[in-house]
C-alpha cells in the first residue's frame, strides 16, 4: 500500500503546514477578533444613539477628537499586528524549510538580522548573547510601543476634559447676577453642562484606554512568544552545529 502510505504523509505534511501558518498570523487574527468585537459595541452604541448623546453634550467636543484618535491607534495596531505576523511566518519558514536565503528576496527582518549573526560560527559572539537577547527583544516590541503610550493618553485627555468640566461649573457660579427662579435655572443648566462634559469625557478616556490596553497587552504576548521561540532555536542549533533547519517543536 506504498500510494495510500504516500497520500497519508502528504496530508500530514499539508496539515502540519498550515498549522504552523495559522500558527504565524495569530497576532493579526487575534487583532481582526477583538476589531469585530469593537466596531460592534460602537454599532450598538450608535444604534442606541449614546454616541449621539455624548458629543450633543460634550460641549468642548474632546470626546469626539478621543474617538478618532482611537480609531487611529486601531489602524496603527493592526498594521503593526501584520508586520509581527509576517516575522513569525518568516522565522518559521526558515525553521522548516531550513532556507536562511528568504531575507534576501525580502526585506531583512530584526530576527533575520539576529539569526544570521548569531548562527554564524563564531565564538567570539559568546559574550554579547545577553546584550543580543534584549536588542531582539526591543526590535519586535518596538513595532507596536506607541500604542501604550496612545492608551495612557487617551487617559488624560479624559482628564483634561474633567477639569474643563469644572471649570464651566465653577464659571457659571462667578457669573451669576439676581436671586429670582429664572437665574437659578439657568444656573443649574451650565451647572448640569459643566458636569456632562466632566463625565462623558472621562468615561470615553478611560473606556477606549482599556480596549486599546487589550490590544496591546496580545501583541506584547505575541512578541514575548516569538522572542522565547527565536532564543530557543538559536541555542538548541548551537549545540546541534548551527543548522538553520532543524525542528524546533516550540516553533511548530
Amino acid at each position: 500500500m506504498p500510494d495510500i502510505d504516500r497520500v497519508v504523509e502528504n496530508v500530514n505534511v499539508n496539515i502540519a503546514n498550515e498549522s504552523w501558518r495559522s500558527s504565524a498570523y495569530r497576532p493579526f487574527y487575534a487583532w481582526l477578533v477583538i476589531s469585530g468585537l469593537v466596531f460592534f459595541g460602537f454599532f450598538l452604541l450608535w444604534r442606541y444613539r449614546f454616541i449621539d448623546q455624548i458629543i450633543e453634550a460634550d460641549l468642548t467636543k474632546l470626546s469626539l477628537v478621543i474617538g478618532v484618535v482611537f480609531l487611529a491607534a486601531c489602524i496603527y495596531l493592526g498594521v503593526s499586528a501584520y508586520r509581527l505576523s509576517q516575522m513569525n511566518f518568516r522565522f518559521l519558514y526558515r525553521v522548516q524549510s531550513g532556507n536562511s536565503d528568504i531575507t534576501r528576496t525580502t526585506e531583512s527582518s530584526a530576527v533575520d538580522e539576529y539569526l544570521d549573526l548569531m548562527l554564524q560560527p563564531n565564538p567570539e559572539n559568546a559574550p554579547y548573547d545577553e546584550s543580543m537577547h534584549a536588542w531582539l527583544a526591543e526590535q519586535i516590541h518596538k513595532g507596536h510601543r506607541l500604542g501604550w503610550f496612545i492608551s495612557d493618553s487617551l487617559i488624560r485627555l479624559g482628564l483634561v476634559g474633567t477639569v474643563i468640566g469644572f471649570i464651566i461649573m465653577l464659571g457659571s457660579v462667578y457669573d451669576l447676577e439676581g436671586d429670582d427662579v429664572s437665574v437659578l435655572q439657568d444656573l443649574m443648566s451650565s451647572m448640569g453642562g459643566g458636569m456632562q462634559v466632566a463625565l462623558y469625557t472621562t468615561l470615553t478616556g478611560i473606556s477606549l484606554s482599556l480596549v486599546l490596553g487589550v490590544y496591546c497587552k496580545y501583541l506584547d504576548s505575541g512578541a514575548d512568544e516569538l522572542v522565547s521561540r527565536v532564543i530557543q532555536h538559536t541555542a538548541r542549533s548551537r549545540r546541534e552545529g548551527g543548522q538553520l533547519g532543524q525542528p524546533v517543536s516550540e516553533a511548530s
